[in-house]
């Protein structure tokens, strides 16, 4: 299909968006610290389970019934083609955690115009919270029925930075910048995956940086992020093809960040 999603479309992109993120949380929190859960890796030591690729199969024929866009997902590759939009899935963003017991995992679902790469709709749903992150594009960032804002400007040694450990940053190929963050900022923490990502929409992590990230990873963080007033930066992997790093914050804070990372 070759014509433009308008701003009016894009509720209802939304409302659809919502359902479909949900549509798998039934079977995920099936999975959660059950006995049958089995861990695999994956060729990109990665971790999957089953309860990966059936959320990612009852999501995309959720979409498959309700709409006619092609899809991205982790767990089974992209049918998109030429086509100028499609739906970006991560079906259980934060497996390892999902796989140890950690509540903190969720499920990825942004629209995006693709030759643009930018999400217009994104949906990030934590099933064990039974909490719901979403925004599109000038509607502003929603939780539930209450709007999101990242945090207020603040000196960078009162923020709550999000960061990888520096094993990450030697991955990222960005070794030197992990001594400069560790030095101008006091509260740095490891948080990671959708969870940290909508703790930034939220107001609660002023900045966060990840790297080596997949499309799936942050296409519906990036939409979220904005119209919570938010800063998204995103650049392609140093050392890893196909893979981006991401920067996200409140303004000042991830400028802030951005110029310790080089970012």
């Amino acid at each position: 299909m070759h014509y433009s999603i308008g701003q009016e479309e894009l509720p209802e992109l939304l409302r659809l968006a919502l359902a479909a993120a949900r549509s798998a949380s039934e079977l995920i929190l099936s999975g959660f610290r059950s006995p049958r859960l089995r861990v695999e890796i994956k060729a990109d030591g990665s971790p999957v389970t089953d309860f990966d690729r059936e959320a990612e199969r009852t999501i995309r024929e959720f979409l498959r019934l309700h709409q006619p866009w092609p899809v991205l997902g982790e767990e089974f590759g992209d049918d998109s083609g030429a086509a100028r939009y499609r739906w970006v899935i991560d079906p259980i963003d934060g497996t390892l955690g999902y796989s140890r017991g950690l509540p903190l995992f969720g499920t990825l679902l942004a629209f995006e115009d693709v030759p643009a790469r930018c999400a217009l709709i994104g949906v990030i749903h934590l099933p064990a919270m039974s909490e719901t992150y979403s925004a599109a594009r000038g509607m502003g960032a929603w939780c539930g029925g209450e709007r999101t804002h990242v945090a207020p400007s603040r000196n960078l040694r009162d923020c709550l930075v999000a960061a990888p450990p520096e094993h990450q940053f030697r991955l990222g190929a960005v070794a030197a910048s992990h001594e400069r963050l560790r030095a101008e900022v006091p509260h740095v923490r490891s948080y990671s995956d959708c969870w940290a990502h909508t703790m930034v929409a939220r107001g609660v992590i002023d900045a966060l940086a990840e790297f080596n990230l997949a499309r799936w990873d942050i296409a519906a963080t990036e939409v979220i992020v904005a119209e919570a007033g938010g800063r998204v930066r995103i650049r392609c992997a140093r050392d890893v093809p196909g893979k981006y790093d991401l920067l996200i914050g409140s303004p000042g804070a991830a400028d802030a960040v951005g110029a310790l990372l080089d970012f």
